[in-house]
C-alpha cells in the first residue's frame, strides 16, 4: 500500500490584540447584595474559559450559592472570543447567503460551491442536507493578559434595586490561538451520496460544469497561478480496500495553494468591531506540515515549515 506523503496541513498560530470584549456571554446570576442567596441576573459577563457562578455550596434549604461579581481569577478563566465568533467575522460578507442556497436550483447551488464559504467555510442545505465539512479548524481566542475589572451602574430615575447593574469589563487584550487547514478536506469535494457528503446533487454531464465554476473561481483569487478542478465518476481514497469511490472534484497543487493563500491573508487581516470595544490579528505564523504530528506548532514553533518544502498530499486518485 502507497503511503501518501507530502503537506497534509497548513497549521498557524495567531496572536491578536485589541481592547475590551468584543464577545458577550449575557446575564449572569451573581451574588450582588449581602443578603442575596439565589443572586440577581442584573450582572454582564464575557466568555470566560471554565468560569461558573456558583460557589459549590448549598444551603439548608438548598438554593446553590452564587459568587460575587469580583470573584474571578482572569488567570485560571481567561477571556476568549469564541471560534464561531471568528468564523462568523472571518466570512462576514457570505455570513447570510447559505439561507439563500436551494437544492432545486443547480446553479445557485454552484454558485455556493465556487464561493470561499463553498471552498473554506463549509455550509449544509437544509432542505436537501447537501453540505460541505469545512477544511479550517479554528481554536478560541484566549487572552494573556487577564486584564479584567468590575464596574457598577447605575439608570437615571428611581433608585431601586432593578435601577443598578454591573459588568466585567476588560481593558487592554492579547490573544493567542491556533488554527489548521486539512489538505484532504480542502482537495477533495464529493458530488456523490454514497458516504453521505454530497456537496451538491449533479445532473449527467454539469460535473464539468461545476469543476469549471470552481476553477474560475480559484483564478480570481491568485491570477499568477494556473488552478485546476477535475471532475471525474470515481474519486477513489488512497489506502482504501475494496476502492470504493466517489463522483466529484479534485483540486491540483496551484488550486489548493491559492485557497490556503487566501485563507491565510484573511485571517491575517481580521478585525472586529463590537460598541466600544475591538480586536485585530497582529501575526499569523504559518507552518508547512508534513509529518503526522497535528498542530505540531503549538508545541514546538522551532521543528516548523514556515515555506513549502514538499507538494501538497493527495488522498485521492481515478480509478
Amino acid at each position: 500500500m502507497k503511503k501518501v506523503t507530502g503537506i497534509k496541513s497548513v497549521d498557524f498560530k495567531i496572536t491578536a490584540v485589541g481592547h475590551g470584549v468584543v464577545n458577550w456571554n449575557g446575564p449572569t446570576s451573581l451574588k450582588v447584595q449581602d443578603d442575596s442567596k439565589l443572586g440577581k441576573n442584573n450582572h454582564t459577563m464575557p466568555k470566560l474559559r471554565g468560569y461558573t457562578n456558583l460557589t459549590g455550596e448549598v444551603s439548608e434549604k438548598g438554593y446553590k450559592h452564587v459568587k460575587e461579581p469580583t470573584d474571578i481569577d482572569f488567570k485560571k478563566t481567561p477571556l476568549y472570543i469564541s471560534q464561531n465568533c471568528i468564523r462568523h467575522h472571518l466570512f462576514r460578507d457570505q455570513a447570510f447567503d447559505v439561507h439563500y442556497a436551494n437544492k432545486s436550483n443547480g446553479e445557485n447551488l454552484t454558485k455556493m460551491l465556487a464561493s470561499i464559504t463553498g471552498l473554506v467555510r463549509g455550509y449544509v442545505v437544509p432542505s436537501s442536507q447537501n453540505k460541505r465539512t469545512s477544511p479550517l479548524l479554528l481554536e478560541d481566542f484566549v487572552d494573556q493578559l487577564g486584564n479584567g475589572n468590575f464596574e457598577q451602574f447605575g439608570q437615571a430615575g428611581e433608585r431601586d434595586s432593578s435601577s443598578f447593574f454591573s459588568k466585567t469589563t476588560f481593558g487592554d487584550t492579547e490573544y493567542i490561538a491556533y488554527g489548521s487547514i486539512s489538505i484532504e478536506q480542502l482537495q477533495f469535494i464529493s458530488l456523490d451520496k454514497k458516504f453521505d457528503r454530497e456537496s451538491m446533487g449533479i445532473k449527467v454531464g454539469q460535473g464539468e460544469e461545476v469543476a469549471q465554476a470552481i476553477q474560475e473561481f480559484i483564478q480570481t483569487l491568485n491570477p499568477d497561478l494556473k488552478p485546476k478542478a477535475t471532475f471525474h465518476e470515481n474519486y477513489v481514497r488512497s489506502g482504501t480496500i475494496f476502492e470504493e469511490g466517489e463522483v466529484g472534484i479534485l483540486l491540483d497543487q496551484d488550486a489548493i495553494k491559492a485557497l490556503i493563500d487566501y485563507t491565510v491573508d484573511l485571517i491575517s487581516e481580521l478585525s472586529i468591531r463590537q460598541a466600544k470595544s475591538y480586536m485585530y490579528v497582529d501575526e499569523v505564523v504559518v507552518d508547512y506540515n508534513d509529518s503526522n504530528k497535528m498542530m505540531r506548532i503549538k508545541r514546538d514553533v522551532n521543528s516548523t515549515s514556515p515555506e513549502p518544502e514538499e507538494e501538497f498530499a493527495t488522498y485521492f486518485y481515478q480509478k
